[in-house]
């Protein structure tokens, strides 16, 4: 079985036992990665209306109620998006226990959940390991303070990702 095999064979597992229903996506701030992968995320099933997400995301560091950058924004704007409801909120152990998939974006960001919920490293993933094409274990950039090209490019690698694990999660369904 190769990478990506295994990481969806885990996917299938949880769907099975518990079901995926709650999906937590996690960066450093729940600024830029995270919150495109939320919205990118329930894009997706938006119209599915038989289908009930509880989608939602949150950072390491611990502030409350921060906009999206204005690149974030436009990007999602310019993909129909729209991310100005979105506030930035930490992580906590409970929203870690009650998700049945927790995507990071950095391999960091994977350890010390690890390290810290290792009831929970069954359902923790980082969004790199969902990539068809190179399923390797690699952080997904950080946006904040490059240029726009850079927004753009991390974008594209989010929404790519995002949308590979929907339409896996679709067919469990």
């Amino acid at each position: 079985m190769n990478n990506i095999s295994a990481n969806y064979e885990r996917i299938r597992q949880i769907s099975q036992s518990r079901g995926i229903n709650r999906i937590l996506f996690i960066c450093l701030g729940n600024l830029c990665r995270s919150p495109m992968a939320e919205y990118l995320f329930r894009a997706y099933f938006k119209n599915r209306k038989n289908i009930i997400m509880n989608v939602s995301s949150a950072g390491f560091l611990n502030q409350r109620g921060k906009h999206v950058p204005e690149e974030i924004s436009l990007l999602m704007k310019n993909s129909g998006i729209d991310i100005s409801g979105h506030r930035s909120s930490p992580i906590t152990p409970e929203r870690i226990i009650d998700s049945d998939l927790i995507i990071v974006m950095e391999i960091k960001q994977k350890d010390e959940l690890l390290r810290k919920y290792p009831e929970c490293a069954s359902r923790i993933f980082l969004l790199s390991q969902l990539d068809a094409l190179n399923p390797e274990e690699r952080d997904i950039g950080d946006p904040i303070g490059q240029t726009f090209s850079f927004y753009q490019y991390c974008f594209n690698e989010i929404k790519v990702l995002v949308e590979e694990l929907a339409r896996y999660i679709l067919k469990l369904t």
